[in-house]
């Protein structure tokens, strides 16, 4: 009798312990989740504040336009030199801050491998005529950026992209002089 007590007090108590380690375990879950998703709402509610505080497309471009700009082709080229240090601090920052954005969106959602931010460049016929990964070298955007003529339209698109990301909604941006068009992907890996 008292074999069978004992068996029956490592079975209750090897069950106890199976749905304690059940609990643990799901509460982590849901507290590593909450987590990322207050990171992910710091991070998107930063990128607001300083979207409208220091890095506003709109004012941005219309003092480049004025002040910085040599010729009307709508290039990086075209600028002056500080003008072109402008332009490339406020490309890093969108660049550093839509990575980051893009990663802790990934971690609250079911699909984690979704993480990578490419901006594409297509044509009138809807083909790719050029794409680059956020996080790529200033040097590879600004060279789609003069090759298709779109300085301003860019600092526009990276200007709202937060907000589509945000929402997860299609962005499509399209340029009136040359009819190019630009749009977002996030994607799980990058193929070059």
């Amino acid at each position: 009798m008292r074999i069978l007590d004992l068996k029956s007090d490592l079975i209750v108590t090897g069950i106890i312990l199976l749905v304690a380690l059940a609990i643990i375990i799901v509460a982590i879950y849901f507290y590593n989740r909450n987590i990322n998703v207050i990171k992910y709402k710091r991070t998107y509610k930063f990128i607001m504040k300083q979207k409208e505080k220091r890095y506003n497309a709109n004012i941005f471009i219309d003092v480049l336009v004025n002040k910085y700009t040599t010729d009307n082709t709508n290039t990086y080229q075209s600028l002056k030199s500080k003008g072109k240090r402008k332009v490339k601090k406020y490309i890093k920052f969108y660049q550093k801050q839509l990575n980051e954005l893009v990663e802790r969106k990934s971690n609250i959602s079911p699909n984690k491998k979704l993480n990578k931010l490419i901006v594409i460049v297509k044509n009138q016929n809807n083909k790719d005529i050029g794409k680059f990964y956020i996080k790529d070298r200033f040097k590879k955007i600004r060279k789609i950026i003069d090759k298709n003529q779109l300085l301003f339209d860019m600092i526009a698109y990276i200007f709202e992209l937060p907000e589509y990301i945000h929402n997860k909604k299609i962005y499509h941006l399209e340029n009136h002089d040359n009819h190019h068009i630009i749009t977002y992907q996030i994607k799980d890996e990058i193929k070059k």
